[in-house]
């Protein structure tokens, strides 16, 4: 789809690619972005009317990725229905301003910037021109990394460090994946015809991020010594786990699917991810619950969500999710309501 508007858009020839969406004017950019992405608000930071902008936009899978260059400087907020994500912002001209609790932050070429888009506040897209790279990865699938190394549910913001210096051994490596996906997807990339690799891409992009990147979980994680790769058993098991999160499993079904024996599985969870099988499943069902807990649109009760993740008695239901949580299940819920 391309953006149109009552003025020209811009010379291709001025941007150096062939962008899927382009346009003149700030309110063709917003529409563009909001109907190949979702809802954000947003404003220009000039009161001039020409907002000569160009993008090429692809959403595929896990992943968004956006090559864009702007003329003027203009701001985004998120919004309670945009989609929560982990935002790499890599610039090349220009400069990316964001801010975090009281922290203000801003990277320029050489540097990548990484956040949460719903722990942000404003973003400020700055210079003239402002040429950049973005690619923004589902925050499921980064939660659900960081509960199986952490291998506790997660109720705060892990505070991940959002500055990357791109000339650090960790920059490198998380900075060089960002940019091999986001120039995977552009211009009709080949990863946006490959699922498979776009799935074993985005758990590896959030691995790298949990592992070497810089948050509160880091010390534990050093100090534990969690396994970067566990045995294939372990990784059949999880991801058989959560194939099937709802199903009443049993550890000796697991074990079964897997092809090993039921003490191979418990050894292997042991070594590689510090729990057993049994306390891994009830980890990642009570973030299921909570995260359906917290959605203001579902309507169960919470008797209904607890058993439809397997816990058969609410009290202790309850007991389990407060004590990993720091409040009840019922807490959670009002909470939601509140917002409807």
């Amino acid at each position: 789809m391309r953006s149109e508007s009552t003025a020209r858009a811009p010379e291709r020839e001025t941007y150096g690619f062939a962008p899927t969406h382009e346009g003149r004017d700030f309110e063709s950019m917003v529409q563009a972005y909001s109907a190949g992405y979702g809802a954000f608000s947003a404003k220009p930071l000039s009161k001039d009317r020409a907002f000569a902008w160009a993008a090429d936009l692809r959403t595929s899978g896990p992943f968004t990725a956006l090559h864009s260059v702007y003329q003027s400087s203009w701001t985004i907020r998120t919004l309670e229905e945009t989609p929560q994500h982990l935002a790499f912002y890599i610039p090349h001209t220009g400069s990316f301003r964001l801010s975090i609790g009281k922290r203000v932050v801003e990277s320029e070429a050489g540097h990548l910037l990484m956040a949460n888009n719903h722990q942000a506040g404003d973003r400020f897209v700055q210079g003239g021109p402002h040429r950049s790279d973005a690619l923004f990865l589902d925050w499921k699938i980064v939660r659900r990394m960081l509960v199986s190394l952490v291998e506790t549910p997660i109720l705060d913001s892990p505070d991940l460090e959002p500055v990357l210096d791109l000339a650090t051994p960790s920059g490198q490596l998380i900075g060089s994946l960002a940019q091999t996906i986001v120039r995977g997807m552009l211009n009709d990339g080949p990863l946006l015809s490959s699922p498979l690799a776009m799935a074993g891409m985005s758990e590896t992009l959030a691995n790298l991020v949990i592992r070497f990147g810089s948050h509160r979980f880091s010390g534990y994680l050093e100090k534990n010594k969690v396994s970067l790769v566990a045995p294939w058993h372990v990784r059949r098991a999880i991801d058989y786990m959560h194939a099937n999160i709802a199903e009443p499993l049993t550890m000796t079904m697991i074990a079964d699917d897997v092809g090993v024996s039921l003490r191979a599985l418990q050894t292997g969870f042991k070594a590689f991810r510090g729990t057993s099988p049994g306390s891994y499943l009830r980890t990642i069902r009570l973030q299921a619950a909570r995260d359906q807990l917290r959605d203001p649109m579902n309507q169960r009760s919470v008797r209904e969500i607890c058993a439809m993740w397997g816990f058969s008695h609410a009290g202790r239901f309850s007991s389990v999710y407060r004590s990993a949580f720091g409040e009840s299940p019922r807490d959670t819920r009002l909470r939601a309501e509140r917002l409807r």
